[in-house]
C-alpha cells in the first residue's frame, strides 16, 4: 500500500475512534444528568401541621415534581384568568360602544323621520301654492274655488304619505314617503318651466313699458312733480307741469332709455334745450330735454337702459336737471304711475 494512503486511513481511523468516544463520553454525561435530576426530582418535602391543641401534628409529603406540576397548574390558571378577565373587558367596552352606537343611530332615524315629516308638509304647502298659482295664470288672474287641498294632494300623489295609508314597517314608511316627495318634485318641474316662461314674457312686456328710473345708478330726486306746479320764471303764476324734473345737482350723469324703442327726434328747443324722443311699443313714447349733448341718432333702435345722453343744462332752466315726458298717444301720463309699477314688479 502507498504511504500516503497508509496515513490516511490511519488518520480515518483515529478520528472514527475519537467520534466513537465522544458519543459513549456525552451518553455517560447524559444518563449521569438524568439521574441527577431524577434524584433532584424525587427529594421530598415534610409540611407538618401542629395545632395549638393537643392533636397530633398533620404532615404532608410530596416531590419537587409534584411541586414543579402544581406550580405550572397555578401559572396556567392564573394566565388564563388574565386572559379571560381581559377579553371579557373587551368584549364589555365593545359592547357599550355598540349601544352608545347604536342609541345614537336611533336618534338620527327619530331625526330623519321628523325631518321627513316636515319635509312632506313643506312639500304639500309648496304644491299647494304652485297650483294656485297656476290656476291663478291659467282662469286670468281668478283662483279656482273648487279645488281644494285633497284635490292637490292626490294630484302630487301625496294623498296616502299625508293620510298614512303606507306600510307599517317604518322603514318602507319612511322610503315610500321620500319617494312620493321625490315625484311630487318631479311633477313640479314641468309646472315651474311654463311659470319661467310666463315670467319671462312678463319681462318682455316690462321692458317695453317706460318704467325705469331716467338717471344711471338712481341718482337724482325730483325738484318738480307731474301737474300744477308754480312757475319758477314768474312767480305767483301757477302752470300745467308736463313732466318731472330730476336733478343731481351736477351734469354729465348719464340718461337712460326708460324702455325699448326707436329714437324718432332729436333736436334743440329754445325752452327744453337739447332734447330725445323715442317711440315704445303700445302706444307709448318718452321725451328726454335739458341734455348736455346727446348719444344716440334718430332713427336708432335702442333697449331699455341704453344711454341715450348726459344731464345737462340747455334750454331754458333754473339749473342742471332732466325734464322727462310720457306720452300714451297725444296724452301727456304722469311718469309716476309707471315708476311705480317698476318698484312693484321688482319687489
Amino acid at each position: 500500500m502507498p504511504e500516503g494512503l497508509r496515513r490516511i486511513k490511519e488518520t480515518e481511523k483515529r478520528w472514527y475512534e475519537r467520534l466513537i468516544q465522544g458519543f459513549a463520553s456525552g451518553a455517560d454525561m447524559a444518563r449521569v444528568a438524568i439521574r441527577r435530576f431524577l434524584a433532584w426530582g424525587r427529594t421530598r418535602f415534610v409540611f407538618a401541621v401542629i395545632p395549638q391543641s393537643e392533636k397530633p401534628a398533620r404532615r404532608f409529603e410530596t416531590s419537587r415534581f409534584s411541586l414543579l406540576v402544581i406550580g405550572a397548574v397555578l401559572i396556567l390558571f392564573v394566565g388564563f384568568a388574565v386572559y379571560s378577565l381581559s377579553a371579557y373587558s373587551a368584549a364589555v367596552l365593545k359592547a357599550a360602544t355598540l349601544d352608545t352606537q347604536l342609541t345614537d343611530a336611533r336618534q338620527n332615524i327619530d331625526q330623519m323621520r321628523e325631518s321627513t315629516k316636515n319635509l312632506l308638509s313643506e312639500t304639500a304647502k309648496f304644491q299647494e301654492k304652485l297650483d294656485r298659482v297656476v290656476n291663478i295664470a291659467q282662469n286670468k288672474g281668478k283662483p279656482d274655488p273648487q279645488q281644494n287641498t285633497s284635490d292637490i294632494l292626490k294630484t302630487a300623489g301625496l294623498i296616502d304619505l299625508v293620510s298614512g295609508n303606507l306600510s307599517d314597517d317604518p322603514v318602507s314608511r319612511d322610503v315610500l314617503r321620500l319617494n312620493g316627495i321625490a315625484e311630487a318634485l318631479d311633477k313640479s318641474l314641468p309646472v315651474l318651466d311654463d311659470i319661467a316662461n310666463v315670467l319671462a314674457s312678463q319681462k318682455d312686456i316690462m321692458t317695453e313699458v317706460p318704467n325705469i328710473w331716467p338717471v344711471k345708478g338712481n341718482l337724482g330726486h325730483i325738484t318738480m312733480y307731474f301737474g300744477q306746479n308754480e312757475n319758477p320764471f314768474v312767480p305767483g303764476q301757477w302752470y300745467l307741469h308736463t313732466g318731472i324734473d330730476i336733478s343731481t345737482n351736477r351734469v354729465g350723469d348719464s340718461i337712460l332709455a326708460t324702455a325699448d324703442g326707436k329714437v324718432i327726434d332729436i333736436h334743440y328747443d329754445p325752452s327744453l334745450g337739447n332734447s330725445v324722443t323715442i317711440q315704445h311699443s303700445h302706444g307709448f313714447t318718452t321725451r328726454y330735454a335739458h341734455l348736455r349733448n346727446f348719444a344716440v341718432k334718430k332713427g336708432q333702435r335702442v333697449s331699455q337702459g341704453d344711454v341715450i345722453g348726459y344731464l345737462g343744462n340747455t334750454g331754458r332752466t333754473t339749473g342742471p336737471h332732466l325734464h322727462y315726458e310720457v306720452y300714451l298717444g297725444t296724452s301727456l301720463i304722469d311718469p309716476l304711475r309707471f315708476l311705480s309699477i317698476h318698484k312693484e314688479y321688482h319687489e
